[in-house]
């Protein structure tokens, strides 16, 4: 709640200047919205349904690499995608004739469409894990095909979870700064940072309360849309044929390549151009120490407001106020706290400002974590301790935190992978000179040497596919 009310005390501090108001960029802002909310989901739901109810081959593979672009930033896919398809990009270079822009709102839809469908094929997933085969099998007797028992007996089950990934996906493109920005959608993101480096800060902190009003709505439907996980059920896969399994491939093969493969072929092509040169020693330690400092934060706060969270009412509407600030874009917090520093002297531009947004913004995936392992773990053990006369931080030493511990290093290494992609609110807050592999990328976008880009992309690729290998791990996935 903190960035939002410092918003609101600047806007009552500058109620005299007049509110800045400009509808093109709502207008914008609600067309990159809805349409990568729909493009998701016309992704997601196939590829849902294809590795869940089709016995494909390699299933399990697919669908690793299918949930692949949740490792990539999608800022990085726009970078790919620039230099892929933009003019004077690679295929620019290459084909007699221009290829098809991904400039402008259009693409913007499909870059994100292509990192955000994972929201949408999980949540779906999810619900067809209870679907009863039953119903799929009584069709099949009755001489339905695959479409239709796609329309009529699939998709009025599963509506409401791929109504709740496409709410996940729409907070996440209404939020995302990096991908318009480098693409030329005028959103709220990137009219924000244009104003804020223009100097015009009245103007980026009036726009920043519209898209927190805006985005206080979509949080409200995502928390009425939120889907109870389904009951397994004997989902008995369905067999495709030669031919419908050639298709789904196809398919599959297709969002691979466009969303994780293609932005590695690009970074290894600019790596064999400039080689390892660039990025200092520095930044490296930059985007790993302060990252990892951030997360044992995190992993602290976490700790008392899950376990108050999984105890008491007053505790889960402690957890629920944690989820604003991950609602929160980082450069409506980044607007936030340099009006703050701007009111505090000393702790403008310091690293105490740029933690504290940092913590505030993915402190939820860490509680999240911990509460549902409290939840799902048996009290036999807690309670048979307070029985024999333990205190209550024996208790928490020797009994709840060896039973947590994984489900801490797995939300605390989430954190970690989270701060490191961070870019507005790094840009925005980051002390004098600091620079992490996230800025530098944005750097050599913004002087127009991409190249320059191939070392710090492929390490946090690579940093991002190990952190959610090993939070997948402790999560017991």
């Amino acid at each position: 709640m903190l960035p939002v009310i410092i918003l609101l005390a600047f806007a009552i501090d500058q109620a005299g200047s007049g509110y800045f108001v400009r509808y093109e960029i709502f207008v914008n802002t609600m067309m990159v919205v809805s349409g990568t909310a729909l493009l998701a989901c016309l992704i997601g739901v196939p590829l849902a349904i294809i590795t869940s109810i089709f016995d494909l081959p390699l299933k399990k593979i697919l669908l690793a690499f299918l949930l692949m672009p949740l490792a990539v930033p999608s800022y990085m896919g726009a970078f790919a995608f620039y230099d892929t398809f933009g003019i004077g990009g690679e295929l620019d270079r290459l084909l007699p004739i221009t290829p098809p822009s991904v400039e402008g709102i259009s693409g913007t839809i499909v870059v994100l469409a292509l990192y955000t469908y994972p929201f949408v094929l999980l949540t779906t997933r999810s619900a067809l894990a209870g679907l009863d085969s039953n119903l799929i099998f009584a069709a099949r007797t009755l001489g339905s095909g695959v479409f239709e028992i796609f329309l009529k007996v699939i998709i009025p089950r599963v509506i409401n979870a791929v109504a709740g990934g496409a709410l996940l996906v729409a907070l996440y493109a209404i939020s995302d700064f990096g991908t318009p920005a480098i693409l030329g959608a005028n959103t709220y993101t990137r009219a924000i940072f244009v104003e804020y480096n223009a100097l015009g800060f009245s103007q980026a902190a009036s726009l920043s309360i519209q898209l927190v009003f805006i985005i206080s709505l979509f949080l409200a439907l995502e928390f009425r849309a939120r889907v109870t996980k389904a009951l397994p059920s004997q989902l008995v896969a369905i067999r495709l044929g030669s031919g419908g399994n050639c298709l789904a491939f196809l398919l599959v093969g297709l969002i691979i390549f466009f969303s994780t493969v293609l932005p590695v072929i690009v970074f290894l092509l600019w790596l064999s151009r400039e080689g390892f040169v660039g990025v200092e020693l520095l930044t490296v330690m930059n985007s790993f120490l302060v990252p990892l400092a951030t997360a044992v934060l995190i992993a602290l706060f976490a700790i008392p407001i899950a376990m108050t969270a999984a105890k008491d009412g007053v505790g889960k509407i402690l957890e629920k106020v944690t989820y604003l600030g991950f609602g929160i874009p980082g450069i409506v917090m980044g607007t936030a706290f340099i009006y703050l520093g701007l009111q505090f002297p000393p702790v403008y531009q310091t690293f105490f400002l740029l933690i504290l947004a940092y913590l505030l913004r993915f402190l939820p995936l860490c509680v999240t974590s911990i509460r549902n392992k409290l939840e799902g773990q048996d009290d036999s053990l807690v309670n048979a301790a307070k029985c024999l006369g333990a205190p209550e931080n024996e208790v928490f030493f020797r009994v709840t935190l060896p039973l947590i511990s994984k489900a801490i290093v797995g939300g605390g290494v989430l954190a970690f992978l989270e701060t490191i992609r961070e870019l507005p609110a790094t840009l925005v807050l980051g002390p004098i000179g600091f620079e992490t592999l996230a800025t530098y990328m944005w750097r050599v976008y913004e002087g127009g040497y991409f190249a320059l880009a191939a070392v710090p992309a492929l390490l946090i690729m690579g940093v991002s596919v190990l952190s959610l290998l090993v939070t997948l791990t402790m999560e017991d996935f």
